[in-house]
């Protein structure tokens, strides 16, 4: 499946969240996340606390796009964590693995997924 070229769906509210096998079987479409407590999680680490806060606006306009947006923080002073869940549904919907791929080819393009 090409996540990438998924739409996003506007309004999930009325549907189920993804079932553990389809979880386990849309993982591989994202490296880099795994499941962590029922969301779908990656670390980013930066170079510093001022490049993870810069980091971390990137992602909430990254996500505004798609008005999908992620639990984000800030740990270590330089590590990024990033975890999509969808609230209105109690779990993980498609929309986070849409979103999770897209971001991390987001990455790859900006500087080459350095940060």
């Amino acid at each position: 499946m090409d996540l990438l070229s998924e739409p996003i769906s506007p309004d999930v509210a009325d549907t189920a969240p993804l079932t553990r096998r389809e979880i386990v079987d849309l993982l591989p479409e994202v490296p880099g996340w795994s499941l962590e407590d029922g969301r779908l999680v990656a670390r980013f680490a930066c170079k510093g606390f001022c490049d993870a806060v810069t980091f971390l606006r990137e992602i909430v306009e990254f996500a505004k796009q798609e008005n999908h947006f992620p639990d984000i923080g800030i740990r270590e002073n330089r590590v990024v964590d990033v975890a999509w869940y969808t609230y209105a549904i109690g779990g993980l919907s498609m929309n986070d693995f849409i979103m999770a791929a897209r971001l991390s080819e987001w990455l790859r393009c900006r500087q080459g997924g350095v940060l």
